[in-house]
């Protein structure tokens, strides 16, 4: 299986990297084949500019946005690691979808109807906060950025989500409780493997 991870943490020794270094090493030592685009080390732009934009909605793309377009047509997977910052993505992610999900692209329209362009693609989401868990789903903020995220971005492309893992608390919590969130993005690698008694 081709898993494509998008990394939006500008810090790669963050803990954000070490749940990505545990990820991908563990879906390669199950037999995948893993690209991993490390949005601020590669220095992508995340500015969509109205050339850009204007040039997007005639399939025109930039020769950056063409390598991530190659890249996502591999990937039968696509996940997302990322500090969830100021209620969505840090800046890099969010000007990634803008760019590389492009009209033509990831989707096009028949009047104001949507017609998804990748479909049968996944995706899987993995992110950091600073507040708990309960505290996320608690407030609602959790469900509230995963619906619309299922919904505004990876429905309206034909992309399913199939996970969604959220690690809390991650500033002030344990050696201990970081080993075992190390732990479950392993677990989480193994069921995206058809392994752990579980197939995707």
């Amino acid at each position: 299986m081709n898993h494509l991870i998008v990394f939006m943490h500008p810090d790669k020794n963050s803990f954000n990297g070490a749940l990505l270094k545990e990820y991908k090493n563990k879906l390669i030592d199950l037999g995948n084949t893993v690209t991993v685009r490390y949005l601020y080390e590669d220095n992508f732009q995340p500015l969509l500019s109205q050339k850009e934009y204007d040039h997007s909605l005639q399939e025109n793309y930039l020769p950056d946005i063409k390598t991530e377009h190659e890249e996502i047509e591999k990937a039968d997977v696509i996940s997302f690691i990322f500090p969830f910052w100021w209620g969505g993505f840090p800046a890099s992610g969010k000007g990634y979808i803008d760019r590389v999900f492009s009209y033509g692209f990831a989707y096009k329209l028949k009047g104001e109807s949507p017609i998804p362009l990748l479909s049968g693609k996944k995706a899987v989401l993995i992110f950091t906060t600073g507040t708990p868990e309960e505290e996320m789903h608690e407030s609602g903020m959790y469900e509230n950025f995963k619906d619309l995220t299922e919904k505004s971005i990876f429905q309206f492309c034909g992309i399913e989500l199939e996970k969604t893992v959220h690690f809390g608390d991650v500033i002030q919590c344990t050696v201990e409780e970081r080993e075992k969130m190390l732990r479950r993005v392993k677990e989480t690698a193994e069921i995206l493997s058809g392994q752990n008694g579980r197939k995707m």
